[in-house]
């Protein structure tokens, strides 16, 4: 009985097929906007999260217990410690990468100007298996070796230096300041607004300035798809016993990031139920005056044996073949959107070149193409518009026959 009715609803819809364009549009445009906004906002906290690890902090860190209280190159790791952390990473497995880091606040001077830069200490060779920043480069080469340091492009510009020339870098020590001539070997623009105030040097520059032989971290990096979290206490366990040393992730290097994001997610849940209630109401108003409409037909239906339970099914039926169909469109329309913009991203450099600083945000961000968006856009499409369809439904069952074709 409910395949006849099935069909009776399918064939009732298309004897008004204005009416159902109508509803199937409404529903169709909901289902694509829930689904682009879902894979755009994860998209853009995958952008950040990925550019800020891939080029910047690495997946997670070991650091001096208290180093990011009072972050001096004092505060941070000895040799000794250094050692016992590299051969704790030498257990783990041997896709993992690692580098030694060594960082402080300086000025850096030109015969133009100066500015204050963060400091960054590498090991050329191993940084360049941990992050991508060498790769970042666009004019001149990464660091590789003492001597060399190398400038995102915007504090070129300010310092009005060029590749070749030589700056002046004072560094702070403990309690005292000490200064180097280095040679300008390059200019990096990542894109990543954090790395703008950072110039990188070799590590044994770093350490002779601050008279300290270790380091701030040792940053790790994972192969992609595998758990940070999980990798991260898997490195504390194979440090306990050995060192007193912290571990850090991304979030817990970057608390702000973590509260920003956290807050963007929170907004889009009522803008997703607000969506949700259009198409809703879209659906449950054409419906409901589809019934008025089809009064007189109803009631004769009811006249010749139909019980208004079946009636009732009948136009649950129309509401949910009007929901899957504009959900098949909407939702093809909306992921084939998201593939677009995964590949070409969408350039906020206008907007984040402000702001983007204080949250460490990429200018060009990416969407993602979960599957699990057509899924979550489904059931709230379908299962609003089945609830939406709920009223008029019951009203048609509780037509009585004689007064039904009466008032038709």
């Amino acid at each position: 009985m409910n395949r006849t009715l099935a069909k009776m609803s399918w064939k009732n819809l298309w004897r008004h097929p204005q009416r159902t364009f109508l509803m199937i549009a409404i529903v169709a445009f909901s289902s694509a906007l829930i689904l682009v906004m879902w894979g755009i906002t994860d998209g853009f906290i995958e952008s950040m999260i990925s550019a800020q690890i891939d080029y910047d902090s690495g997946d997670f860190q070991a650091r001096a217990i208290g180093y990011g209280d009072d972050p001096l190159p004092q505060n941070g790791l000895t040799p000794a410690e250094i050692a016992q952390i590299e051969s704790a990473l030498a257990e783990l497995p041997s896709n993992w990468s690692s580098t030694v880091r060594l960082e402080t606040g300086g000025l850096l001077r030109s015969a133009y100007g100066t500015l204050g830069v963060s400091v960054r200490g590498i090991d050329p060779e191993r940084e360049s298996a941990v992050t991508l920043a060498g790769t970042t480069v666009v004019d001149g080469r990464f660091v590789a070796g003492p001597g060399e340091i190398v400038l995102g492009r915007n504090a070129a510009e300010d310092l009005d230096v060029r590749v070749g020339e030589r700056v002046v870098l004072l560094a702070v020590t403990d309690g005292s300041t000490a200064s180097q001539s280095f040679r300008m070997v390059g200019i990096i623009d990542s894109g990543l607004t954090t790395l703008d105030s950072v110039v990188f040097t070799h590590i044994d520059d770093v350490r002779s300035l601050t008279n300290w032989p270790g380091a701030s971290a040792v940053v790790v990096s994972i192969p992609k798809g595998t758990n940070r979290n999980r990798s991260a206490d898997r490195l504390e366990e194979a440090l306990a016993g050995r060192v007193d040393a912290e571990v850090s992730t991304f979030f817990e290097l970057n608390p702000m990031i973590e509260v920003m994001l956290s807050g963007s997610t929170v907004k889009l849940t009522p803008f997703v139920i607000m969506v949700a209630l259009l198409a809703g109401f879209g659906v449950a108003n054409t419906v409901f005056y589809s019934v008025l409409e089809r009064t007189r037909e109803f009631g004769m239906m009811t006249a010749v044996g139909m019980s208004t339970k079946q009636l009732g099914l009948v136009i649950l039926f129309e509401s949910a073949y009007v929901s899957a169909i504009g959900f098949l469109i909407g939702g093809g329309v909306g992921y084939w959107v998201l593939l677009y913009l995964s590949r070409v991203g969408i350039n906020f450099t206008k907007l984040l070149g402000d702001i983007g600083g204080a949250f460490g945000m990429p200018t060009t961000l990416y969407a993602s193409t979960s599957g699990l968006y057509w899924l979550a856009s489904f059931s709230v499409v379908v299962f609003t518009g089945l609830i939406a369809a709920w009223y008029p439904a019951r009203r048609a069952a509780r037509l009585e026959p004689v007064t039904a074709i009466r008032e038709g």
